[in-house]
């Protein structure tokens, strides 16, 4: 249950990212209707890998990182830290595919955590308008399924909006996210 934790926790924070399509910049940071404020910086170095990495804030407390890398087939999670303990994804979840998405795009990739196994299964539904406190957005709409190999299931929709990042999370139990800050 913590390491299906740890992806949903994963996948919530790799989505405000690079440059252009998906932001990554130094200083960039997302504060979200639930209290989470996730912040960029980076480069830095993690175990011989130069990688972004979003650190999650609640009420101004880190409580995790997630250490991303981008490059032509997308934006990649490589691992997270939280409560002092590191977890490695061997190899690294795809997060998201390459841009541009389309609607009707595709992704899957899987992963292995002291002998579990998750698989990240995406799909780009649809381009919705959203309005949230940050502003009104165009936004794709990406519904992620986590699947574990020892049958735990997650589904979460998330509203990207390229060079923004997420504007809206919605929960398996309907619970809405929004974003309500972005600063560059």
């Amino acid at each position: 249950m913590r390491v299906g934790a740890l992806v949903v926790a994963c996948v919530l924070s790799a989505a405000g990212l690079a440059n252009d399509y998906y932001p990554r910049g130094e200083g960039l940071s997302w504060t979200y209707s639930s209290g989470e404020t996730q912040a960029m910086s980076g480069p830095r170095d993690w175990n011989g890998l130069e990688v972004s990495v979003l650190t999650h804030y609640l009420d101004g407390v880190p409580v995790s990182e997630d250490y991303l890398t981008f490059d032509p087939d997308g934006v990649r999670t490589h691992g997270t830290a939280s409560g002092g303990s590191v977890v490695r994804y061997d190899p690294p979840l795809l997060i998201y595919a390459a841009p541009p998405l389309q609607p009707g795009a595709t992704w899957s990739t899987t992963t292995e955590i002291a002998g579990l196994a998750i698989t990240l299964s995406s799909e780009v539904v649809g381009l919705r308008g959203v309005q949230t406190p940050a502003g009104r957005f165009n936004a794709l709409q990406i519904r992620q399924r986590t699947l574990t190999s020892t049958g735990g299931r997650t589904l979460l929709d998330l509203f990207l909006v390229p060079g923004v990042g997420i504007v809206r999370f919605v929960t398996e139990d309907g619970t809405t996210i929004d974003l309500i800050e972005l600063a560059r």
